[in-house]
């Protein structure tokens, strides 16, 4: 039997990106890849629904939901608590952390360096920040958090190349480096890179974070923008699909929200339907079947500035059968 003493320090991988980055794609391709390394999945969500584990398709990893929070602020203790929980099972080499997209990963990273017992089981190899090339500047323009995160990368994972011209790529791999000269870009389609580059790559330095932030370890970091809030919503009435679809392309252009994202229930389809929101661009694709042991519902999640709750959900009511 393994004891304390004899476990192997476990790497860690903070996963970040702005609202839309493509980091739940870019985690399905690492779950699914042959890396050599047995998984952990610690998922973190902002707002009370949460959409992202249910869409990690690596069945047999350990996968553990943290929602109505961020990880660097109300549910860092959860972090602490789940961290140990999975160090306990010892069924895992490699643990990911996939945070909320609002979230700096500054305050995740001084976990793993003000809570000396954590040191005992895993160490921070990386810190991977997915940019999507498509919107940079425009959540830039919208939230001081896309530089909070590229400041703090290790990897940053320029996303979505296929989308834009060859000039914007260069542009926003210039930005990038402006903000962190020593940072590794990586350009992607659809989260795909040389997984030997970024895992356990022993990458991070706290001493090199320290220069770029000198109040880096201090607990008063700052978390994430305080105007930023979500909506969540649950029902089990079915969608009128295509009055859902022309609503949803009007509000993500009247309305200021950065992310949108949900399971959809329609009436007589065996599967279920999938959408997603960034700033105003809006896809929905059918996925899985139902499972017999799942219930049937609607499953929504906004993320926005100033989004006005009783608006959103009257209006998600008027498309509903």
């Amino acid at each position: 039997m393994t004891t304390s003493n004899e476990r192997k320090i476990i790497p860690v991988s903070i996963l970040t990106g702005f609202l839309g980055a493509g980091k739940t794609t870019f985690l399905n391709y690492l779950l699914k890849e042959n890396h050599g390394f047995k998984m952990a999945v610690i998922v973190n969500e902002f707002g009370e629904v949460g959409i992202d584990n249910q869409l990690v398709e690596g069945a047999e990893e350990e996968i553990l939901e943290m929602n109505n929070g961020c990880v660097c602020c109300s549910v860092r203790s959860d972090l602490i608590t789940s961290i140990r929980k999975l160090v306990e099972r010892a069924k895992f080499d490699y643990l990911i952390i996939e945070t909320t997209g609002l979230a700096d990963p500054a305050p995740v990273a001084q976990t793993f360096f003000n809570i000396p017992e954590l040191q005992k089981f895993v160490r921070l190899d990386s810190i991977i920040v997915l940019v999507d090339a498509e919107q940079f500047f425009k959540h830039v323009e919208d939230s001081t958090t896309t530089m909070e995160q590229v400041q703090m990368a290790d990897f940053v994972i320029l996303n979505k190349t296929d989308l834009v011209k060859p000039e914007q790529v260069e542009a926003v791999e210039k930005k990038v480096l402006e903000v962190n000269p020593k940072c590794m870009i990586l350009r992607a389609e659809r989260g795909r890179v040389d997984l030997k580059k970024v895992l356990d790559v022993y990458a991070f330095d706290v001493d090199e974070k320290l220069q770029v932030d000198p109040e880096f370890l201090e607990e008063t970091h700052k978390h994430h923008d305080e105007d930023v809030s979500s909506v969540s919503y649950k029902t089990e009435r079915p969608v009128k699909l295509e009055v859902f679809e022309k609503w949803i392309q009007e509000v993500s252009v009247h309305e200021k929200i950065l992310r949108s994202k949900g399971i959809i229930y329609v009436k007589g389809q065996e599967k279920r339907a999938v959408f997603h929101g960034v700033n105003n661009r809006f896809s929905m694709y059918w996925d899985r079947p139902w499972k017999k042991s799942e219930k049937k519902e609607n499953q929504l999640v906004f993320i926005g500035k100033n989004l006005d709750k009783q608006k959103l959900i009257a209006q998600i009511t008027a498309t509903l059968e």
